[in-house]
């Protein structure tokens, strides 16, 4: 159950990032988080195959359920040694109707956490096996995921490059990257919606829509979607009004969240946005390009008013801030019982 009017979204294509086209390139970019906070990308790699991370997607999904359960959050699996890395499944009777699998950067385990409180999301990645009578699949995936985990967070880096140098009032070009550098907290998720077993619950119902994933704006940066051809995706505009985003072959669908909108003092728009049922299986693979734990992320892009107030210059932490806004998810309904003292 789609609704009727489509969203034209901007194409931004990375490879011109490369050559002199790249100062338009950076404006088209401003044009774009300035309007919808929405666009499609293309470039992002010369590895980049959607329809091969739509098969790992499929591949991992249909795993036999206890394989999934062996590498889930401790929120879900009690002997499990991991919290915030591995395997979620769907909860029954949640607005929220998926099962995902969540990896950090390749490179996040091997630094040393700045804080006790750190561990918690600079965990070491997990993952599966081979179901029984299956020999070298595991692997593949796993090699994969990890050349996607780091290109993806390497183009995520590069769009925060062209957005400083779009900034209409002089930026340089490096202004967002030590906030990544030498790792950082970024989420690559495969995210799987299946169709419900029986009715939905009033709270996924939303006037003529059956709900998987409600209205909400992301909170990092960018989050670079591979949406694989399936309806759903929604975004709402500043009336209220829901418009379908379709796919684009071989594109990524592109927004930005919370942090980055608030560090360009609310030019750059981070917009509401929603998956809605359409009757069928639907598979996403998400890059939430988040940063480093000790991250200072109250900074402020150059203002664009002279009127504008820079606020308060006190340092905010992204990890706590980061906490603050996942104690109220489904997968991390743990967190508050162990680290609520953190977040005050």
């Amino acid at each position: 159950m789609v609704g009727v009017d489509v969203a034209h979204l901007p194409v931004i294509d990375l490879r011109k990032a490369k050559g002199k086209e790249r100062p338009a390139l950076a404006r088209q970019l401003h044009e774009a988080l300035t309007t919808t906070g929405f666009f499609y990308l293309e470039g992002v790699d010369d590895r980049y195959n959607a329809v091969e991370l739509k098969t790992l997607s499929h591949w991992f999904s249909n795993l036999p359920l206890q394989l999934k359960m062996d590498i889930s959050k401790k929120t879900f699996n009690k002997n499990a040694s991991h919290n915030y890395r591995g395997y979620f499944p769907v909860q029954p009777g949640e607005p929220s109707h998926k099962e995902g699998f969540e990896l950090g950067p390749n490179n996040c385990a091997d630094q040393k956490p700045p804080t006790e409180f750190a561990k918690f999301f600079m965990e070491s990645n997990q993952w599966p096996v081979d179901p029984p009578g299956v020999t070298g699949e595991a692997d593949k995936f796993k090699k994969v995921m990890m050349e996607y985990n780091d290109f993806l967070g390497k183009a995520g880096v590069e769009l925060l490059r062209l957005v400083a140098e779009g900034w209409p009032k002089s930026t340089h070009s490096e202004f967002f990257t030590e906030l990544f550098t030498p790792t950082h907290l970024s989420t690559f998720r495969l995210l799987h919606y299946p169709p419900r077993d029986a009715s939905p619950p009033p709270c996924a119902i939303d006037g003529d829509y059956v709900v998987q994933c409600g209205g909400h704006r992301d909170s990092g940066f960018f989050t670079l979607v591979s949406t694989f051809d399936y309806p759903g995706l929604q975004i709402q505009l500043e009336d209220g009004k829901w418009l379908d985003v379709p796919s684009r072959p071989g594109a990524m669908v592109v927004n930005i969240g919370i942090l980055l909108s608030r560090i360009s003092g609310g030019v750059l728009k981070a917009t509401t946005h929603r998956v809605v049922d359409f009757g069928g299986h639907r598979w996403s693979a998400p890059y939430f390009l988040e940063p480093k734990f000790d991250a200072n992320v109250n900074i402020k892009l150059p203002p664009l008013n002279k009127n504008e107030e820079s606020g308060s210059t006190e340092r905010q932490n992204y990890g706590k801030w980061l906490f603050k806004n996942l104690i109220g998810y489904e997968e991390y309904r743990d967190l508050a019982e162990k680290w609520g003292n953190i977040a005050q």
